[in-house]
């Protein structure tokens, strides 16, 4: 198990250049931990040591987030269209950010985790079913 309960702390993320309080940090690391589990069904929790690119797949998740909250996109509407001559504007819907915003974290996770291994060798992002050794597992009788 990892000796922290943290995968990126305060400290690591203020010095790549974070920008939260330690507040809002807290939860937004919890939520892109989660995110990370999902990904990699818990293997790094289950790690001795926090590699450095689920760090930055951490780091990623929390900027992404922030510059894409809920509040930021209400804050600041994305055009989706624009008329000039009859004056006629259309916003993107938050549905359809959401969506690309969801998908831009799922590839930045993908690429940053992509060949990693957690501490028994096994793929990070590997989602599969493990190959059971029928020698091992008592399936051959001699």
């Amino acid at each position: 198990m990892c000796d922290v309960a943290q995968y990126l702390t305060y400290a690591q993320y203020t010095a790549w250049g974070g920008t939260l309080g330690e507040t809002a940090f807290v939860l937004a690391e919890i939520r892109a931990r989660a995110r990370i589990d999902a990904m990699t069904q818990g293997r790094v929790a289950r790690m001795a040591a926090v590699p450095e690119q689920v760090q930055a797949a951490m780091m990623d998740c929390i900027t992404v987030g922030q510059t894409y909250s809920a509040a930021a996109q209400a804050a600041v509407p994305v055009a989706a269209s624009f008329t000039t001559d009859g004056y006629s504007e259309t916003y993107g819907s938050v549905e359809s950010r959401t969506a690309a915003i969801e998908k831009q974290l799922t590839a930045s996770i993908e690429t940053l985790l992509d060949g990693i291994t957690d501490d028994d060798g096994v793929p990070l992002l590997y989602a599969g079913v493990p190959v059971l050794d029928p020698w091992t597992m008592g399936g051959f009788d001699l």
